[in-house]
């Protein structure tokens, strides 16, 4: 959800995209009053990746493994080593991470461990040095224990809002009414203030970790 947008500006430029999901479960949601299963969540991102063109792919690291909210249980070294191989795998010229002030204890995971595994190390070393790495927001983030960084980088998403709303429609397990952080109005409402900064309709804002100019 919280850079759809850019994804479907790249796919609609051709980009080759590829999702990382680290742990998808059945899991219980707040306000929703049943158990979602494994397979209701896949059918999900299937849906959703389908909104990014014919060159989006995913994988799925931790499979039905009762690993949501949890991935802070495994040693570190696992998803630094999951992150290191996918990154040589796949030499991307954009690695996109989770807000490293973010309080979900899944995502503080996954950035400590792509940070790390996206070290400066060098081609000549027999490691990819990813030239850009971004962090993006969700509308969760305002929750947060400290100031909040400025986020120096934006994408106008304006041709591709709606994309990023049906993206958030498609999480039909996650999606909530207002106002609830994961509604439509909250997610409006964060990108029409990015927008603003920029002086167009919608945007997305995002810290930047590198970019090699």
């Amino acid at each position: 959800m919280g850079c759809s947008g850019l994804l479907a500006k790249l796919g609609s430029e051709g980009a080759r995209i590829h999702i990382v999901y680290l742990a998808v479960d059945g899991f219980h949601h707040w306000g929703l009053d049943r158990e979602t299963s494994y397979e209701e969540r896949v059918k999900e991102i299937d849906r959703v990746v389908e909104l990014f063109g014919d060159n989006c792919s995913y994988e799925i690291a931790y499979r039905n493994q009762d690993l949501i909210e949890k991935l802070d249980t495994l040693p570190r070294r696992d998803l630094v080593d999951l992150f290191e191989t996918r990154i040589n795998e796949h030499r991307p010229d954009l690695l996109l991470v989770p807000a490293g002030e973010d309080y979900d204890q899944d995502h503080i995971a996954v950035f400590g461990a792509a940070f790390a595994a996206a070290r400066p190390i060098g081609e000549q070393f027999g490691k990819w040095l990813v030239p850009h790495i971004l962090t993006y927001e969700m509308t969760k983030i305002q929750w947060a224990r400290d100031p909040l960084p400025l986020r120096p980088a934006y994408v106008d998403i304006t041709d591709f809002m709606e994309t990023k709303l049906e993206s958030v429609r498609r999480y039909e397990t996650q999606f909530r009414p207002a106002p609830h952080i994961r509604s439509l109005d909250s997610v409006k409402a964060l990108a029409t203030i990015r927008g603003a900064e920029i002086g167009v309709m919608y945007a997305e804002a995002f810290g930047v970790m590198r970019t090699v100019l």
